[in-house]
C-alpha cells in the first residue's frame, strides 16, 4: 500500500513538472514573438542580399562561359587554320626535300665540271708545253724536208690534226669554265630558294604557335574565373537555402504558437455576423462568406480560383474532410490542404492559398462542411498583392495541380455563390 501511495506521489509530481513546463514552453514562444519578428526581418535582408548576390554572380559566371565559348570559337577556328597551314606545310617540306636533292646533284654536277675543268687545262698547258719545246716547222719547212708527195701528204695531215686538237681542247676548257659557272649561279639561287622556304615555314609556325598558345592562356584563365565565380555561386546559394530554411522554421513555429493559443473554435464563434455558409445543391460549400467575397465577375482563375476579400475573414470546409497539411510554397506557412471524405469531382484534395493565422486548425482535425478552418490572410501572405483567396485542387503533397483544374473549381463556386 504504502509503495502504491509513493508511486501515485511520483506520478502526480511527474505530471505537475510536465504541465509547467508546457505553460513555460507557451510563455516562452508569447514572449519570444517580437525576437522572432527581428529575426525574421533580419533573415529577410540577408536573403534579399544573398540572392541579389546570386544574380550578379550568375550574370558573371554567364559572361565568363559566352567569353570561353567565343575563345572556343576561335580556338577551334585556329585549329583548322592550323591545319591548313600543316598542309602547306608538308607541301613545301617535301618541295625543300626535292630542292635539297636537286643542290646535292648540283653540287655533284659541279665537282665533276671543276675536275673535268682542271683535266682539260692540264692537258692544255702539257700541249702548249709540247709545242713550245718541239719547235713546230712551218710550211714550207715541211714541204722541203718531204722525201716524196705521200711523205709530204702525211707531214701536212700530221699538222693539221695537232692544230684542230689545240683548238678543240682550248674549246673545251672555256665550255667547261661556262659550265662551272653556270652551274654555280643555279647551285646558288638554289640555295637562296631553300633558305627562303625555311624561313617562310618557321616563321608562320612561329606566328601560329604563339596565338594558339595565347589562345589557350586565355581560355585556361577564365576558366579558372569562372571556376571561382561558380563556387562562390553555389556557397552564396547554400547560405541562401539555410537562411530560407530558417525563415521556415520560424515561420512554422509562430504558427503552431498561434493555434495553440487559439484552440479548437466552434465555426460560430469564428464566422460572427457573416451568417450561414452558402451551399451549391451538389453539397458543395462557398468557401467564404457570401457578404464578404468580391462578386464572381472580379474571380480569376488562376492555378485555382482568386477571390478577393477583406484579411482575417473566416474561410469555411468546402466538403467534410480532413486537414492534412498546412504551408505551401509560395502561398505562406498557414495554407491549409483539405482532404475530402468523397472526391468533388474526382479530385479528393482542396488548398487554401494565402490563408493567414486567424482560425487555424491544427493538422488532423476532421472537420464538417461549413466550418470554420481557417481565414484570409492579413496583408501579404505569400507571393500575392493583398489579402485574397486562392482555391484550387491539389495532389497528395499539396501541390496545385495546374490551371487545368481551374474551370472545374470555378464552375463549383458560380454554382455555391
Amino acid at each position: 500500500m504504502l509503495n502504491a501511495r509513493r508511486h501515485q506521489t511520483k506520478a502526480a509530481l511527474a505530471l505537475a513538472v510536465g504541465a509547467a513546463a508546457v505553460i513555460a514552453t507557451l510563455m516562452l514562444s508569447i514572449q519570444s514573438a517580437p525576437a522572432h519578428a527581428v529575426d525574421l526581418g533580419h533573415l529577410q535582408q540577408r536573403i534579399s542580399a544573398g540572392q541579389s548576390q546570386m544574380k550578379d554572380l550568375a550574370g558573371q559566371v554567364q559572361a565568363s562561359s559566352g567569353q570561353i565559348d567565343h575563345l572556343n570559337s576561335s580556338i577551334a577556328s585556329q585549329t583548322r587554320q592550323l591545319t591548313r597551314i600543316q598542309d602547306e606545310l608538308s607541301a613545301k617540306l617535301a618541295e625543300l626535300h626535292k630542292i635539297q636533292g636537286q643542290l646535292h646533284a648540283a653540287r655533284a654536277r659541279l665537282a665533276q665540271l671543276e675536275a673535268f675543268e682542271a683535266h682539260a687545262e692540264s692537258v692544255l698547258a702539257k700541249q702548249l708545253l709540247s709545242t713550245y719545246e718541239s719547235d713546230q716547222p712551218d710550211l714550207v719547212t715541211v714541204v722541203l724536208e718531204s722525201t716524196g708527195f705521200q711523205d709530204l701528204l702525211e707531214r701536212l695531215q700530221f699538222a693539221n690534226r695537232i692544230q684542230h686538237q689545240d683548238v678543240r681542247i682550248v674549246g673545251e676548257v672555256r665550255a667547261a669554265r661556262r659550265a662551272v659557272a653556270a652551274e654555280a649561279v643555279h647551285l646558288g639561287s638554289l640555295e637562296v630558294r631553300q633558305q627562303k622556304l625555311t624561313d617562310q615555314i618557321l616563321g608562320e609556325r612561329n606566328t601560329l604557335a604563339r596565338a594558339w598558345e595565347a589562345l589557350l592562356g586565355q581560355r585556361k584563365s577564365v576558366a579558372t574565373r569562372r571556376a571561382v565565380e561558380a563556387g562562390r555561386l553555389a556557397s552564396v546559394r547554400s547560405q541562401v537555402s539555410g537562411l530560407e530554411n530558417q525563415v521556415a522554421q520560424i515561420e512554422a513555429a509562430q504558427a503552431a504558437a498561434q493555434a495553440q493559443q487559439q484552440g479548437q473554435q466552434a465555426p460560430q464563434s469564428s464566422a460572427g455576423s457573416f451568417g450561414a455558409p452558402s451551399v451549391s445543391s451538389g453539397g458543395f460549400v462557398f468557401p467564404l462568406p457570401k457578404s464578404a467575397a468580391s462578386p464572381p465577375d472580379t474571380w480569376s482563375p488562376d492555378q485555382g480560383v482568386d477571390i478577393s476579400a477583406p484579411g482575417d475573414t473566416p474561410e469555411y470546409a468546402v466538403c467534410s474532410g480532413t486537414i492534412v497539411l498546412h504551408g505551401i510554397g509560395g502561398f505562406g506557412p498557414w495554407a491549409p490542404v483539405l482532404h475530402c471524405d468523397s472526391a468533388i469531382d474526382g479530385y479528393s484534395y482542396v488548398y487554401y492559398g494565402h490563408a493567414g493565422p486567424e482560425n487555424q486548425l491544427p493538422v488532423g482535425t476532421h472537420v464538417g462542411a461549413g466550418q470554420v478552418m481557417s481565414s484570409v490572410g492579413p496583408g501579404i501572405v505569400g507571393i500575392s498583392t493583398g489579402p485574397h483567396l486562392e482555391i484550387g485542387f491539389a495532389d497528395s503533397s499539396g501541390s496545385p495541380i495546374g490551371s487545368q483544374t481551374a474551370g472545374t473549381m470555378l464552375a463549383l463556386l458560380q454554382g455555391a455563390y
